[in-house]
């Protein structure tokens, strides 16, 4: 069983409170353009596959917006593992009534 120091514990919430600090989009039927490929990869292979929550090395990728409504440019972009993709999201929809978000717990 893997056991996280309180440094990483701390670490942690502190990136899901950046990942969850957003202001919402006023209106409803804003729809961002997709992330283009060069700009993913890039992503991707800065942080060598590592997913920028949990650390994990993940083979399947997900390009998250830090904010939600914002624009798809690097500084708005991270990559994370499925399981905390699905988490932040959860989180959105669950604690901060966020619309278009999974509302199913990861777990």
């Amino acid at each position: 069983m893997y056991i996280m120091s309180q440094q990483k514990i701390s670490q942690f919430l502190e990136k899901i409170k950046r990942l969850t600090n957003l202001e919402k989009c006023e209106d409803p039927n804003y729809v961002r353009n997709k992330t283009n490929e060069k700009l993913r990869n890039e992503i991707i292979e800065e942080q060598k596959k590592l997913c920028w929550l949990c650390g994990c090395k993940t083979s399947v990728p997900i390009i998250h917006h830090i904010q939600p409504e914002g624009e798809s440019k690097k500084e708005n972009l991270v990559m994370l593992c499925p399981l905390c993709h699905q988490f932040v999201h959860w989180i959105l929809k669950k604690y901060l009534n966020y619309r278009g978000t999974a509302g199913r717990p990861p777990f």
